[in-house]
C-alpha cells in the first residue's frame, strides 16, 4: 500500500477515523484529495476513491496500539452507542405521544439487540 501506519495516529477527540502525524500524512491527505478538483469523469472517481479507501483501510487495521487505547475507544463507543440509543428510545416515546411512529426506527433498535446479541454468542466461546 502507499501510505504507511506510523504517519497516522486514531482520531481520538473528533469521532472515528484518522489524523495525520507527520508531514508524509499531511502531504498524502493533500494528494489523495487534490484529484477530485481535476477528475470529472464518474468513474475515474469511483476507482480513486475505491483505491484510496482500501490503503486507509490498510493503514487503520495496522496502526499499532496499546491495550489502554483500545479500552479507551471501546469505552468511548459504548457509552455514544448508549446515547444513541437513549435518544431514539426517547425519540420513539415522544413519536407514540403524537401517535405517529417510525416502524423503522423500532426495526433499528431490534437489529442492534439482535447484533449484539449474536456478538456476545460468538465472542462467548472464544
Amino acid at each position: 500500500m502507499i501510505a504507511k501506519s506510523n504517519w497516522f495516529a486514531r482520531r481520538k477527540y473528533l469521532g472515528w477515523g484518522l489524523t495525520p502525524q507527520t508531514w508524509q500524512g499531511w502531504v498524502y491527505i493533500i494528494l489523495i484529495i487534490l484529484p477530485y478538483f481535476f477528475i470529472t469523469n464518474l468513474s475515474f472517481i469511483v476507482i480513486w476513491t475505491t483505491i484510496i479507501l482500501m490503503d486507509l483501510i490498510h493503514v487503520f487495521l495496522t496502526l499499532k496500539t496499546d491495550e489502554r487505547e483500545t479500552l479507551h475507544e471501546a469505552i468511548a463507543d459504548r457509552n455514544t452507542l448508549w446515547f444513541v440509543f437513549l435518544a431514539i428510545t426517547g425519540y420513539i416515546i415522544y413519536q407514540s405521544f403524537s401517535q405517529t411512529i417510525d416502524y423503522k426506527l423500532i426495526y433499528l433498535l431490534a437489529g442492534s439487540v439482535i447484533v449484539k446479541t449474536l456478538t456476545h454468542l460468538y465472542l462467548r466461546d472464544k
